[in-house]
């Protein structure tokens, strides 16, 4: 054993690489010693290390070295191959034949940083993950980290006093419900503010009544004493989603004009103040829906993924659970037919918040797929179904447009994602790639049950839709496009060499490329005189994620091409006459993918002093769109000489 193994008490596990190692046969290999390939196995040595001193010496063993060491093959695309540690694997795998690929594929690590200060982790599924083993982009970072933390500062100082997600679990207290009446504006100036927030809302966060509220409404103004603080908490709310509207529109009444934003924000905190006196750990009437509306705020008001949105998310998932929205209550006598169908509105809201915010923090969602029975929403108008009905009209054909179309259409695609997510994330049993066509079906059969109305139509047919449902026809494609970034991504790398994969590959990399195209359309037709402006709510910090995993994606599968092309025109010079790699984009697709890239760069640059996620991305892109000139320079010159050897050669 090694000195360090010996004093560490460890021998047992002390294990030297083997001098070489057995291949597969008619199996192409990647040479592994490069210098890039031997920081990131450096790299990662420290973190153990470092898990080892913050954890015990009981806290890794020899399969987390091997974990950590074996994972530079790729933490995210499979950025190398590498040489197992243990001689008897390689005869495992001889046995196994192609399926050992997926366990390989499924053992990626992600990215763990823990220290005196902070501990973090980010998963391999994450964007921020993808090209954390390229050198020249961990290179960059290290080397400019008083530039990054000035940028930190300025992002910060653009958020003003508008601390996102911070108002629920800091906000001060009000001693009682007299103080929250008080500062209730008059009348007239909340009546012009519901009915804002009922012509602007979130079509998927169709979880209010409008009839119903209409008669709390009026009784809250008859007596106020009598009115529950949750329903105060809903109205507030309300109030601040249309104050957030007209800042976003720039359609200020004059009695707002440059004070929306600062309203919306004394509007939130009140929100936050009422569901905090209400005591949110108690089961209440309206207390969710009151829950939900504060997060919508808070979302809206963040550029970046907000941690405090994720336990607000969490807290709000496990209280609906609490009060049972995630069982279907038709089968329950004592339930209403309304109260049934208004909770499934609730339930289908946090299912999908649940599940899309802990995407864009690479976690698990709170709910698995199977402890849910949750109905869809029926698809109805609310003017359809009462309080005291016995029971609920037939829904509608899902092709006929109500305010519910969006969310039933969004909600049965989350399903669809939120299986994906529940394979794709297992940790002690992930699935084989016959699963994953087996999802990808799946997926693809959610997708046609789209309304003819949300489905994705070329920009020509768009001129005469209403702004609206364009953008939810675009949310309701990014999420199939992401669903299958996801599900094929840990393949990419299989594709370049595995025609079994290759499916995977392409399929991945177009969802990408699709993607990014969305995202130029949506910043064009959302700045200001663009056809999207009025309802730009839906470019928020969920759609930017997926917009970076897109773009990570594609710039990673550009890199490893590149490289790959290069190793084979080094290898054939010995040989002139040797074809070069056939598995490779053409030409004028890897020019699109570039274009796409810098393009994509540009918007990040534009709104990187608004978003730290922003200005990693565009610093991150132009890294790596540096480093794919300088490969094409490279390759250019080394075909060149190729062809001069093959002419001498002929010669």
């Amino acid at each position: 054993p090694c000195d360090n193994c010996t004093k560490r008490g460890d021998t047992s596990s002390c294990v030297y690489a083997s001098p070489s190692a057995r291949k597969k046969p008619g199996i192409h290999h990647v040479p592994t010693g490069t210098p890039d390939d031997m920081q990131n196995r450096i790299d990662r040595l420290e973190s153990l290390v470092l898990s080892l001193m913050t954890n015990g010496t009981q806290a890794a063993g020899p399969s987390a070295a091997h974990a950590a060491i074996n994972s530079s093959r790729s933490n995210s695309l499979g950025t190398s191959i590498s040489m197992p540690l243990d001689p008897h694997r390689d005869s495992i795998r001889e046995v196994e034949g192609e399926d050992s690929d997926i366990n390989d594929v499924a053992q990626d690590i992600g990215i763990m940083k823990i220290d005196g200060a902070k501990a973090f982790f980010v998963p391999d599924a994450h964007w921020y993950a993808i090209l954390s083993d390229i050198a020249e982009v961990k290179n960059y970072f290290a080397s400019h980290k008083e530039q990054y933390q000035e940028q930190f500062r300025k992002v910060e100082a653009s958020k003003q006093d508008d601390a996102s997600g911070s108002f629920l679990f800091k906000g001060p207290r009000l001693n009682n419900k007299t103080e929250i009446l008080v500062t209730l504006p008059d009348k007239n100036a909340v009546d012009d503010l519901v009915k804002r927030y009922f012509q602007s809302y979130d079509p998927a966060v169709h979880i209010i009544h409008g009839p119903t509220f209409q008669g709390q409404y009026d009784r809250h103004w008859q007596n106020p004493n009598e009115t529950p603080v949750t329903f105060l908490a809903l109205l507030y709310g309300m109030m601040t989603l249309a104050l957030q509207s007209y800042t976003r529109a720039g359609d200020e009444p004059p009695e707002y004009q440059g004070r929306s934003h600062d309203l919306s924000i004394s509007f939130k905190r009140l929100t936050a103040q009422c569901i905090v006196l209400a005591d949110i750990t108690q089961p209440m009437p309206q207390l969710v829906e009151a829950l939900i509306l504060h997060i919508q705020a808070e979302h809206s008001s963040s550029n970046d993924a907000e941690t405090g949105i994720l336990l607000l998310v969490n807290l709000c998932t496990r209280l609906a659970m609490r009060m049972g929205y995630h069982r279907d209550s038709g089968p329950y006598p004592n339930v209403s037919p309304f109260t049934a169908e208004m909770r499934r509105r609730v339930w289908a809201f946090v299912r999908q918040a649940d599940l899309l915010f802990s995407c864009q923090f690479g976690l698990p969602p709170t709910v698995r797929p199977d402890a849910t029975d949750s109905d869809l929403p029926h698809n109805i108008f609310d003017d359809e179904f009462t309080e005291d009905m016995k029971l609920l009209p037939p829904s509608r054909p899902e092709s006929e447009v109500t305010p519910a179309s969006y969310m039933i259409a969004k909600a049965r695609l989350i399903s669809c994602f939120g299986q994906i997510v529940e394979r794709i994330q297992s940790v002690t049993s992930p699935p084989a790639y016959e699963e994953i066509m087996k999802l990808d079906a799946q997926l693809r059969e959610a997708r046609t049950q789209i309304p003819p109305h949300l489905q994705m139509k070329p920009p020509s047919e768009l001129a005469t839709v209403a702004p609206n449902l364009i953008m939810q026809t675009y949310a309701l494609e990014l999420i199939y496009l992401k669903s299958q970034c996801m599900l094929h991504r840990k393949f990419i790398a299989r594709g370049r060499d595995s025609p079994r994969y290759a499916y995977s590959r392409r399929t991945c990399i177009d969802a990408s490329m699709e993607m990014l195209n969305h995202q130029a359309t949506l910043y064009l037709e959302s700045r200001d005189g663009g056809k999207l402006r009025s309802v730009k709510w839906s470019i928020s910090s969920l759609t930017t994620h997926d917009f970076l995993l897109a773009a990570m994606i594609v710039c990673l599968d550009l890199y490893h091409t590149s490289e790959s092309d290069r190793s084979v025109i080094k290898t054939s010079s010995s040989n002139p006459s040797s074809p070069l790699n056939g598995d490779v984009w053409t030409q004028d697709r890897r020019e699109q993918m570039i274009i796409a890239l810098q393009h994509c760069a540009s918007i990040w640059e534009s709104l990187r002093d608004k978003s730290m996620e922003a200005y990693k991305a565009s610093t991150q892109l132009r890294v790596m769109l540096g480093k794919l000139k300088a490969q094409e320079q490279q390759q250019t010159s080394m075909v060149g000489g190729r062809e001069q050897q093959m002419r001498s050669t002929n010669q």
